[in-house]
């Protein structure tokens, strides 16, 4: 079974963000959320692990194949609703959305991706600072007012779910200046095919004061919007077949269930859930294949496992030289309170703004590469084992720019 890592470089200015998306993929499991497999960090890098969409996102979509039919989107939208409700159920808001981190895998399903941006708050809270994509920002971003992160992500699913069904933004201006004067007063023209019940929520949702702007529960119960029909597991208890597998990889019994009962997100719970994940797809004989990942990134982008073997590993062994562990103050460097300096963010880097407090300040941050630029690629051919043998894309960090992404200047 393929798999993704995102690779972050262990610097100062990524250390906020790279928690953050692990935090919010810890707290989150959902059948259109991306699935977080592993954490690993060395001294110089950390490895995010997750599930890999191998079909891209919405963005490449549209513009490969033009706007969706009406049909399609219902279904697609759908998941989409679905996997938010999740995310503010646990007091997330994602305040990033749009078509570039709705990944797609296989069967075209939504996988919600790109967490860097998120944020846990409570219904009602207010934060502050200007962050996302300038097109999907909420008219109360674009004034520089605190916002609701809830209903900020409303706006943006209003934008995405036009976007989707026409083909183009649905505010354009010939300059910034006129951009964000369309934003702000809610102006978009809406076409001719769209149907009457897509225009009804299109302009629900694009209600320029937010207090007035639908829940993600409103959208839920809109009869446009087709709801998915699949059933959230809510059993966390360890498959006992799964548990002998990882007998055979050679880890101890009291090693398995620490690292279960503790969320620890290392090598035990990463090999026991990208199986829970293969036998989820229904796969015959799944299994893993471990492997000492490089502690530098290899020059090329997409590194297979070659291997259809077995790597077993005593109890008395060590486990590749790494910290099988979620990134913390241990393992990164500490982030100095910066007073006086802009947030800013890089072409390849999306901006971060943290909700800001009397007592603190807003620290010069960047974000690392989204999931889209995972290069695709696909499981190699088992040897004599009969065995699947895992495939993993490399995710670099700041080296390539999302093709389209409308980023905001310096």
């Amino acid at each position: 079974m393929p798999v993704a890592i995102k690779v972050v470089e262990n610097l100062k200015k990524h250390l906020h963000l790279v928690i953050s998306e692990i935090a919010a993929l810890e707290t989150v499991q959902h059948p259109h959320i991306i699935r977080l497999f592993q954490v690993l960090t060395t001294t110089k890098y950390c490895y995010i692990i997750t599930e890999y969409a191998s079909e891209g996102n919405l963005y490449e979509l549209v513009k490969e194949e033009g706007r969706l039919q009406e049909d399609r989107a219902q279904i697609i939208f759908g998941q989409l609703v679905s996997a938010i409700k999740c995310c503010h159920d646990h007091d997330i808001v994602h305040r990033d959305l749009k078509p570039h981190n709705i990944l797609l895998d296989a069967q075209r399903n939504v996988k919600l991706g790109d967490f860097g941006l998120a944020i846990r708050c409570r219904a009602g809270a207010v934060l502050q600072g200007r962050c996302g994509t300038k097109s999907y920002n909420a008219p109360e971003l674009v004034l520089g007012e605190g916002y609701d992160g809830r209903k900020a992500d409303m706006w943006s699913l209003g934008v995405l779910l036009y976007f989707i069904t026409t083909g183009h933004h649905p505010f354009r201006g010939s300059t910034l200046e006129e951009t964000e004067k369309n934003i702000t007063s809610g102006v978009y023209d809406i076409p001719a095919h769209i149907s009457g019940q897509l225009e009804n929520l299109i302009h629900q949702i694009l209600t320029v004061a937010p207090e007035k702007r639908p829940s993600i529960e409103d959208l839920q119960n809109h009869p446009w919007v087709e709801n998915p029909k699949e059933k959230i597991s809510s059993d966390r208890y360890p498959d006992p077949k799964i548990i002998d597998k990882l007998f055979d990889h050679g880890f101890a019994a009291n090693e398995i269930f620490d690292s279960l009962q503790k969320q620890k997100y290392d090598e035990i719970m990463g090999t026991y859930l990208i199986l829970e994940e293969q036998l989820h797809q229904g796969l015959d004989s799944p299994s893993v294949t471990m492997v000492d990942p490089d502690p530098a990134p290899p020059p090329s982008p997409v590194l297979p496992l070659t291997s259809g073997h077995y790597l077993k590993r005593r109890a008395s062994e060590p486990t590749f030289g790494l910290f099988h562990t979620k990134p913390s103050q241990q393992h990164l460097p500490d982030v100095p309170t910066l007073s006086g300096q802009k947030m800013t963010r890089s072409a390849s880097m999306p901006l971060c703004c943290p909700q800001k407090s009397p007592t603190s300040s807003s620290a010069s941050l960047t974000k690392a590469a989204s999931a889209p630029c995972a290069c695709s690629s696909r499981p190699e051919s088992v040897d004599n084992s009969n065995m699947a043998t895992a495939t993993v894309a490399l995710l670099f960090c700041g080296e390539k720019a999302e093709e389209g992404a409308e980023l905001w200047e310096r």
